[in-house]
This record gives structure tokens, sequence and C-alpha cells, in this order.
């Protein structure tokens, strides 16, 4: 059945084997593997000779080792909308409705390694939205910002109230990248996920039989180890202490490409 947004989409046709006929001939080897094989298989993953091409159906991201492009489009109309990142940090969005505007695109983005604010102004590929560049240190003062109302305003982000505010005058603490997650609080030293792994976490302890919250009392762990419990103040010096050795300011970038950064991008 013919989908009337997207015509040119068959039963057998897939947006990949398209996106190809529109690149026509480029100076680079294009690998494609649908998503399903690239997750079973791990060591399917972009070089520096090729491009790799992931799809579904309606999905499809281009990527090589510094850019990619995330590609879907939408049900409810045709509008393709495909999102620029540069080390998987988002940079740029295009939304078109004309695939040629994608291939042309893909080409300027991922081959020719044009520069972000420049695809403002390039023909060809219609209105880009380009993202403007921001510090890593302006990321960790937004995100902490951000938990200063959303733990207040959160039922069991109250749990946490105390010993975030302790982190958050803590030099330490407070140069890293907050975020929770199954509410423990943790820190990363990249920006953007996936986060690294490799500091402590912090949640409320719990009484062992009520799992009635011990208010001011908090739990240390870094990943399943656990480090020590205490107030605030004691548990917040426990995560200093077990952070990795010459633990500096969050970078720009996330878990995957840390190794091959040493300052903020």
């Amino acid at each position: 059945m013919t989908d009337p947004h997207y015509p040119e989409l068959t039963a057998t046709d897939s947006l990949a084997s398209l996106l190809c006929q529109k690149l026509g001939e480029t100076d680079i080897t294009l690998r494609v593997v649908p998503y399903q094989e690239s997750i079973e298989n791990p060591s399917v993953a972009p070089d520096e000779q090729s491009v790799l091409l992931k799809y579904s159906r309606w999905n499809v991201t281009f990527a090589n080792t510094e850019r990619s492009i995330y590609l879907t489009c939408s049900e409810d109309r045709r509008l393709f909308t495909c999102h620029c990142s540069e080390y998987e940090i988002p940079r740029a969005r295009l939304q078109t409705s004309h695939l040629e505007e994608v291939a042309h695109l893909f080409r300027l983005w991922v081959l020719e390694q044009m520069d972000s604010a420049d695809l403002a102004h390039a023909r060809g590929v219609g209105s880009v939205q380009v993202f403007p560049r921001i510090s890593a240190h302006k990321v960790v003062d937004e995100q902490w910002a951000k938990y200063d109302t959303h733990l207040a305003d959160d039922p069991l982000g109250l749990n946490l109230l105390d010993f975030y505010q302790v982190a958050k005058a803590t030099p330490e603490l407070r140069q890293l990248f907050p975020f929770t997650s199954m509410w423990n609080l943790c820190f990363s030293r990249c920006t953007h996920y996936p986060f690294t792994r490799d500091c402590p976490h912090v949640r409320a302890k719990e009484k062992f039989k009520s799992h009635a919250v011990v208010p001011g009392y908090y739990e240390v762990f870094l990943r399943e180890r656990y480090l020590g419990e205490g107030p605030a103040v004691i548990a917040a010096r426990i995560v200093v202490r077990y952070l990795p050795r010459n633990c500096g300011p969050a970078l720009l970038c996330t878990e995957t490409n840390f190794q091959y950064f040493s300052e903020p991008l």
C-alpha cells in the first residue's frame, strides 16, 4: 500500500535506497546496513574511510567518525527532519519535503565537512536552523540552574535537595555535569548523553523494612559498588574522594568521544 505522503516509498522501497539514488555518484564508500544489524553487531561502526548509512523504513542515519545526520519522516504530512551533529553534539536542523535537499545536505555536512554556520547560507538545502555554539561551562551552568527548580518542584526530587545544595557549593562537583537517573544524583565529565560513568552517584537512604526515606541522609555508589553513606556534607566528601584522578571540568562532548578531547570544544 502506497503512503499518501510518501508515494515513492512502497512496500519494497526503503528510504535508504531512495536516498542512495538521489546521492548518485559520490567519491566515498557508503556502507548500508539495517539498524537491527548494527545493534546486533557492534563492530559495524563508522570509520575514516567510509560513511555508514543505517536505516529502517522511516529513519536513516548517515555517520562517519566526526559528523552525522539523523533523518526522520513525519507520519501526518510529508516532512523530512534532519538533525546534524558533530561528535554527537547537535549543530543544525533541516526540515524539508524534498529528498534532493536531504541528499545535498548529506554531501555538505558529512562529506564536505561544511561549518554549521555556513549551512544557513548554502544553496540547495532550504532553510537550515543553526544552533549557536556554546561553551561546556555554560552547558554545565544551565544544567545546575535547571535542577534548582526541578528538584524542589518534584516530590521525589526533594529527597535529593539537601545533597544537591551541598554538591553545588563543592567546587570539585560543581564543575561536573549533574543529571538524575532513577532518582540518583549523578555526575558526568561530559555534557551530552551518553554520559561518562566513572563518577560516583548518590541516592537518598531508605529504611530497611518500610523503605521510608531517611531525611538528609545519603548513600554513595560507583556503579554497583557501595562507597559509604552519611549526611549531605559527608556524602559529598565521599563523592569527591572517589572522583577519577585528575578529574577536571566537564567537556563539551559525549562519553563516546571523551577520550579524544583534552579541553572543551
